[in-house]
């Protein structure tokens, strides 16, 4: 048996129409529901269910998306995000956990990127969510929007190789 690993994957934007049109270079299908679709089969095409998942905020839009989130993969957490709006409890049947930051290899995760004097003093790098198909130029940011890596979580061990060391 394999050990489990460690995903990443912010703002899926399940349930959310007007995403198509804000990001249509990254998310090009014709409707809400292909979208999500694509979503889930990209997630557990990689996710296995022992496999642990930080979501990093903006998941869902709409009461009727929390219907995709039992389809997906893994055991979840939630950093939450600026649309992360519903009732925790709603959120946590879902989700093992919900924070609103959380630290992880010596890394700060939150959904918007943190101020850079906490790069320089207490963590190594920001893994963060927000910025969909945008990057800060500085490699201690790592963006895990869906965007970023095809619409696909990202294994937490390539995130860490990424990081500079200094």
């Amino acid at each position: 048996m394999t050990r489990p690993r460690v995903w990443l994957i912010a703002d899926t934007h399940f349930g959310h129409k007007n995403i198509l049109k804000f990001e249509a270079p990254y998310r090009p299908f014709s409707t809400i529901e292909e979208h999500d679709e694509a979503l889930i089969d990209r997630w557990n095409s990689v996710v296995a269910q022992t496999d642990s998942v930080w979501h990093l905020g903006d998941v869902l839009f709409g009461r009727h998306s929390f219907a995709v989130l039992p389809r997906l993969h893994g055991r979840k957490k939630l950093v939450l995000g600026n649309h992360d709006h519903y009732s925790i409890a709603l959120y946590l049947e879902h989700f093992a956990k919900v924070f609103g930051a959380a630290e992880i290899a010596d890394c700060v995760m939150t959904h918007v990127p943190v101020h850079p004097s906490q790069l320089s003093i207490r963590y190594r790098a920001n893994i963060h969510g927000h910025l969909h198909s945008l990057k800060l130029d500085d490699p201690k940011y790592i963006c895990v929007s869906a965007e970023q890596n095809k619409l696909t979580p990202i294994l937490l061990d390539e995130i860490i190789a990424r990081i500079p060391n200094e």
